[in-house]
């Protein structure tokens, strides 16, 4: 076997080449036996055989990599961050449905998820991963915006609310849930989220 001399390199790779596919398996094996959490950028890097700086030429961040390899257009994680950058927090649970809705009503957006899902229920390891990642990136992001000394709580709350939508819309496809339109959705739950998320607090 003849091998294959690696272009390490910082910055902008030049000319064609896998290196992009061998950070992405690298980055699966990473988080598979690593959990998304003790995986690092630069364990990635050595497994994949680069420079880790590439990581973040192509993806950007690790949470990047992860939406890479889930094949997701769009994290969770962006989605509530574009969301939180354009409304106030009294309109956060009313806007974090709508964004959900929106995105997972779109088909290969839902498959992407509904993979994640399978996985996570199919194997402890894809089940590590998962839950490491909606800690680490979307509950912590959460917890940190709505503040308060019961933010965890509260960010556990709202959680089981938005993963119970998932599961009964989405996974199972529980009718009338299932065929009832966004609007209805929205103002079914919205009351019950708006209270889990509450008031964001000021700090003194």
């Amino acid at each position: 076997m003849i091998s294959t001399v690696v272009n390490k390199r910082r910055g902008r790779p030049s000319g064609p080449s896998d290196r992009r596919e061998r950070i992405l398996h690298a980055a699966r094996d990473r988080f598979e036996h690593d959990g998304y959490a003790r995986a690092s950028l630069r364990s990635i890097a050595r497994q994949a055989d680069v420079d880790h700086a590439l990581i973040t030429y192509y993806f950007g961040s690790k949470e990047g990599l992860f939406r890479a390899v889930a094949e997701l257009a769009l994290s969770p994680a962006q989605g509530f961050d574009i969301v939180t950058s354009k409304v106030p927090p009294e309109y956060l649970a009313e806007a974090l449905l709508r964004a959900t809705l929106s995105a997972w009503d779109r088909p290969d957006y839902r498959a992407g998820l509904a993979r994640l899902f399978a996985d996570a229920l199919a194997s402890p390891s894809g089940s590590r991963v998962l839950r490491e990642y909606l800690q680490s990136e979307m509950m912590a992001r959460l917890s940190e915006y709505i503040e308060g000394p019961d933010a965890a709580q509260r960010t556990a709350a709202a959680a089981a609310i938005i993963g119970g939508l998932f599961l009964t819309r989405y996974l199972l496809r529980l009718e009338p849930v299932t065929s009832l339109p966004a609007d209805d959705v929205v103002a079914q739950l919205a009351p019950a989220l708006h209270s889990a998320l509450g008031p964001r607090r000021a700090v003194h």
